[in-house]
């Protein structure tokens, strides 16, 4: 199913930025992330805006029930786990609350039977997803595509910091330029604040078990190779081989060089089983289809076909499962109806 996007409003992105804001100044400790460098609010809006997916996409999906779902916003000192699920339960139209987890000094724990429920959100022109082994836990796993403007805090600048006057005052005088054949020089203008946030939409939640079988399990220093292109060619090569391809159209690729690790790709169509190999190396793959192709969500005609790659270079010192985005978007069973299935039965509790 393809899902619509979801515009982002100023309210969206105020009680998003409020929160942060809130966090920046409560926990100090954590403005740094993964690195020496200490975040200004600007970095920092960055690396939690994504938060907000929770509820746009979820209440979105949610927006005809008597129910919402209740994110996590506490804040935390620095002795707590960082265990929070994204999801914290349910909150009813009466002002009930169904609790997924609870938290018990400094510890989240999962209540009973209650689903699990972790929220990915990949940039458009991401390719790739990743999840680290250890946070494989959660029952169902949302990915969302964001698509923000570049400029999208603007939206909530006040009207102030546009005034003409300092374009007026940062003009600068010609007087300074003796000559500028080349046109290096680029023109002031007149700045306004843009009208469009950005969107985000779901591309589908998978079960845990889905979305290991459409990823590659990555150990740590393991830069694995990716699928990015298929195109099609003339090549005046004999085949080598029938290309090895399951009931599903999954290919498990391997180079004949080296143990480089790529990550599994999809080709479906017609006779798929005769298609054959004509020559292979680390960063492409040449065959031969007697009818058109569908390699993972590009469709490519009849005949020589080179398919390409790309390395993940990963410079990670953890073991994680990584996945296409594609892959998962056109081939991943989506369980978004059987998960809104389980929060309807438990909102009737």
């Amino acid at each position: 199913m393809v899902y619509q996007e979801i515009n982002i409003t100023s309210d969206d992105l105020r009680k998003m930025i409020y929160f942060i804001l809130m966090k920046f100044r409560a926990d100090p400790l954590h403005r740094g992330g993964t690195s020496s460098k200490r975040d200004l609010i600007g970095a920092y809006i960055e690396r939690w805006f994504n938060k907000t997916a929770e509820t746009i996409i979820l209440n979105k999906i949610l927006e005809n029930k008597k129910y919402k779902i209740m994110p996590d916003y506490f804040l935390y000192k620095n002795d707590s786990e960082k265990n929070a699920p994204d999801v914290l339960g349910l909150k009813k139209e009466n002002g009930d609350i169904v609790p997924f987890s609870k938290y018990t000094n400094g510890t989240w724990k999962h209540v009973g039977k209650m689903p699990s429920i972790e929220v990915k959100v990949i940039r458009k022109d991401q390719v790739l997803i990743g999840v680290r082994e250890p946070q494989m836990i959660d029952d169902y796993y949302l990915l969302v595509e964001s698509n923000l403007n570049e400029d999208y805090l603007t939206a909530i600048f006040d009207e102030s910091l546009f005034d003409p006057k300092f374009l007026s005052e940062i003009s600068m005088s010609e007087i300074f330029v003796e000559s500028d054949d080349n046109n290096q020089l680029i023109p002031h203008s007149l700045m306004k604040k843009t009208s469009k946030i950005g969107t985000m939409r779901l591309i589908g939640t998978y079960t845990k078990e889905e979305f290991k079988r459409l990823t590659v399990l990555c150990q740590r220093d393991v830069d694995p190779y990716y699928f990015s292109n298929a195109v099609s060619v003339s090549i005046n090569v004999e085949e080598i081989k029938k290309l090895s391809i399951n009931s599903s159209g999954e290919v498990i690729y391997h180079n004949g060089i080296d143990e480089a690790l790529y990550i599994p790709f999809y080709i479906t169509g017609k006779k798929i089983k005769n298609i054959v190999i004509l020559k292979k190396n680390k960063g492409s793959l040449y065959i031969r289809s007697e009818c058109d192709l569908n390699v993972n969500g590009i469709l490519v005609s009849q005949g020589d076909i080179k398919i390409e790659f790309k390395k993940f270079e990963r410079n990670s010192t953890w073991t994680e499962n990584v996945g296409l985005k594609s892959t998962l978007k056109n081939f991943g069973k989506d369980s978004t109806e059987i998960l809104i299935k389980t929060l309807d039965d438990l909102a009737k509790v």
